[in-house]
């Protein structure tokens, strides 16, 4: 695993700068480049208001720039070692720039702050990290506003759903792992719930229809672990629950009390996405700790 250019969106918030935390702690590990980028959101106000804004707009770039001079100057005192630039772009919306210089802008990893907004509030604003998350085309680890940051990552947990997604995370945590010499969780929720046109058949469960699934599910990890050549300075715990994925992943981080998850977003996008909902999203939302997201291909 090679990290050489590392990028932190912020919106200078309490939640941001443990982001950049968490991201000073990994650029100084792996020796890497970061970059702090902040977006400045143009013609968000009234429209009637654009040419007093655009009159406005240099003072105000060059006010920004000063802040992110300092606000970087704070948080980095006695990193002078590393290598940190700072950037500051315009876009029409947070996750549309931030998105946009990615594309244009090659980075092995993004490390966001999220917001961790839940209900109404969230259908309404929305949240840029998921957006960032859905889009991005490289790793993005988020941090909630309650997560720790700048730790190592001693105990990693990966769900898994046994899909070449899936397989992609446990890779990727098993090279994290070996990093910290870390402790692996790997776990399979069973959905038992099954499609309703099975009822009249006397099957409303899963296990219905496999009742080994639990021993077949286990042997395939085994075998998926045996296939990944598990490095010898780590050691990996397999859990088989039962229950709805988001919520069952999310019990089991608390109770291992875990530093980081790993897990691969299939990168639904529109209607698919809307009717199905994503356990990513979901975990993002409602999981205070750090959570490293990997996808298969770019979706943009």
């Amino acid at each position: 695993m090679e990290i050489k250019r590392i990028l932190l969106p912020t919106d200078f918030s309490d939640t941001a700068a443990k982001a950049l935390k968490q991201a000073l702690f990994l650029t100084a590990m792996f020796n890497a480049e970061l970059v702090v980028l902040h977006a400045r959101v143009l013609y968000e106000d009234d429209a009637a208001q654009l040419p007093k804004e655009l009159a406005r707009l240099h003072d105000e770039e060059e006010e920004m720039e000063r802040a992110i001079l300092n606000y970087m100057k704070e948080c980095t005192k006695g990193k002078d070692h590393l290598t940190i630039k700072h950037e500051l772009i315009r876009g029409y919306s947070a996750p549309s720039a931030i998105l946009g210089y990615l594309n244009n802008n090659p980075f092995d990893l993004v490390v966001i702050g999220t917001h961790g907004r839940t209900g109404l509030e969230h259908f309404l604003i929305g949240s840029v990290a998921e957006k960032v998350v859905r889009y991005a085309p490289c790793p993005v680890l988020t941090i909630s506003r309650k997560a720790e940051a700048e730790t190592e990552f001693k105990t990693i947990l990966v769900p898994f759903d046994f899909s070449e997604h899936a397989r992609l995370a446990l890779k990727s945590a098993l090279e994290w792992a070996a990093l910290f010499e870390a402790k692996l969780h790997l776990l399979y929720v069973i959905e038992k719930d099954v499609h309703p046109a099975l009822y009249s058949w006397g099957m409303k469960s899963v296990l219905d229809i496999v009742p080994d699934i639990k021993v077949k599910a286990e042997a395939k990890m085994d075998s998926i672990l045996k296939e990944l050549h598990v490095p010898q300075n780590i050691s990996v715990e397999k859990r088989i629950v039962e229950g709805v994925p988001h919520k069952e992943i999310a019990k089991v981080a608390d109770q291992l009390s875990v530093d980081l998850v790993v897990i691969a977003t299939h990168g639904l996008v529109g209607l698919d996405r809307f009717l199905l909902g994503s356990t990513t999203e979901r975990l993002i939302r409602s999981l205070n700790r750090p959570i490293l997201t990997l996808k298969q291909r770019k979706v943009i």
